[in-house]
């Protein structure tokens, strides 16, 4: 009577293709955490950890953006990737600001656009909160983002501004899971804003009459 596909984009697009039978499609991935200049940046590096912690979910960290303002830039790049080297991944970094750092991968095609579900993590730059903004709206999945910083004003309009089911403050992506929010087992993400927007479990799928 009804699929509902848990997987990546290309099962996903398979079923889609292949079956007459009907779907619900879960959304996709894709999600970034944005470090701001004032952010406590031991707390960032353990966010961005635990957003990666599993590799193949939808509520994986697949970008991280470093505010280019964040005083001793170079040395806390550097704590970063050194951090995400440690937890095997592979790092591949954007910008001439990232040139410097030790063992980094320099990006050669744009990524930002596709949902890793491996090893791997881009680190990009922005130029200040407004360009992390745009650059997300322009490349996630709509699933989840988070900003990380001390400053609440700041946190407030990255929160209305991004486009995501799910955006977060100081907080992991990795909240964004039905059992998590309380919804119970999740059936599928929901990224578009008709009728439902976010973890989808039963409750999500009926209504009172």
């Amino acid at each position: 009577d009804l699929i509902i596909p848990r997987g990546g984009e290309g099962l996903i697009n398979y079923i889609r293709q292949t079956t007459s039978v009907p779907l619900i499609i879960s959304g996709r991935g894709n999600n970034f955490v944005y470090i701001h200049k004032d952010a406590d940046f031991g707390m960032a590096i353990n966010i961005v950890l635990n957003g990666k912690s599993r590799l193949s979910v939808c509520n994986a960290v697949d970008k991280v953006l470093l505010d280019k303002n964040i005083e001793n830039f170079d040395e806390k790049a550097n704590l970063l990737v050194q951090a995400l080297k440690g937890a095997n991944l592979d790092v591949i970094a954007d910008g001439s600001d990232l040139n410097e750092v030790e063992g980094v991968r320099p990006m050669t095609e744009n990524v930002y656009a596709k949902e890793f579900l491996s090893p791997e993590i881009l680190i990009g730059v922005a130029e200040d909160t407004e360009s992390a903004i745009k650059t997300i709206n322009e490349y996630s999945g709509g699933h989840s983002a988070v900003i990380v910083t001390s400053d609440k004003s700041e946190a407030e309009n990255f929160q209305n501004k991004v486009d995501c089911a799910a955006v977060y403050h100081n907080a992991s992506t990795r909240f964004t899971d039905g059992g998590q929010l309380g919804f119970g087992a999740e059936i599928a993400i929901s990224t578009q804003k008709l009728h439902f927007r976010g973890t989808v479990g039963s409750g999500q799928l009926v209504s009172n009459k």
